[in-house]
């Protein structure tokens, strides 16, 4: 059971749970295991990192790929993963693989975590959720893959590839390329960049609008809250777009791509001391 004491309220579950996954990952990220040969992790630059990625804000004190190993990197990627999905969605995905029930007060934290109104049908929400999730991000992963292979060797571009799609698709912003570069030497792929912008779209579209988009057979039947969310998206992808074309030296294919990350992903393609 994840609630067994009345104290233990889902507000204060969700708010401790945050807090214990930031201070776990704080820990992993000091050890001797998490750093690059040569290189020490000082106590607040874990602690910045596994913050930022636990709440996939994206900024950094120290470069990821420079600094952290491949275990280390993969910390980073679970950080912002479980962040993404939130504590409870993770929770209960592990509850489930253990092949143990769901009792009332964990649907309780659920529905309080999910903003939800009603406990019917949480279990299998969950359930669309990871299986939504993963899937974006295996074929944002396959799509990468094609583009990195080019420049790095097959399991360190795989590697690179799993990190970029979580990274993307949970709007986070990470990057392990190195050299504090971001995605700046991949500007002018439209894959990389088409692929990229199609993670972060999904991914801060959530998870109930696109359920609706897959289910709904007409625009017509879309609620409300869908219509609105996506003609907002539209509409300041587009006038982003627009702008940035018109007062700056970019191409059109960068600055859609600056248009999209800077609502909330924080990638970035051009050096953003160079706009005007």
């Amino acid at each position: 059971m994840i609630l067994t004491n009345r104290w233990l309220s889902p507000g204060r579950f969700l708010v401790l749970g945050f807090a214990a996954v930031i201070l776990l990952g704080t820990i992993l990220l000091l050890l001797p295991i998490s750093a690059n040969p040569g290189v020490t992790i000082q106590p607040v630059d874990a602690l910045f990192t596994s913050t930022s990625a636990v709440c996939v804000t994206g900024l950094i004190a120290i470069d990821t790929a420079d600094h952290f190993s491949v275990f280390g990197r993969t910390v980073v990627a679970l950080l912002i993963q479980i962040g993404g999905l939130g504590i409870t969605s993770i929770g209960v995905t592990f509850i489930l693989l253990a092949g143990k029930k769901i009792g009332l007060r964990e649907r309780i934290l659920v529905k309080e975590a999910l903003n939800l109104d009603t406990l019917k049908g949480i279990v299998q929400l969950v359930k669309s959720v990871m299986l939504v999730t993963l899937s974006f991000e295996f074929v944002g992963m396959a799509l990468s893959y094609i583009v990195f292979s080019q420049d790095y060797p097959p399991l360190s571009a795989l590697g690179i590839s799993a990190f970029h799609s979580i990274a993307a698709f949970n709007n986070s912003g990470f990057d392990i390329l190195g050299g504090y570069q971001n995605l700046i030497p991949y500007r002018d792929n439209v894959l990389l960049n088409l692929t990229t912008c199609g993670l972060i779209i999904f991914g801060g579209l959530g998870f109930y609008v696109i359920r609706e988009i897959l289910h709904k057979r007409s625009l017509r039947n879309l609620s409300m809250n869908t219509k609105i969310v996506l003609t907002m998206t539209v509409s300041l992808l587009a006038i982003g777009t627009v702008l940035l074309k018109l007062t700056d030296d970019v191409t059109w294919l960068g600055a859609f791509f600056q248009s999209t990350s800077a609502r909330t992903a924080g990638f970035s393609t051009y050096a953003l001391g160079d706009f005007t």
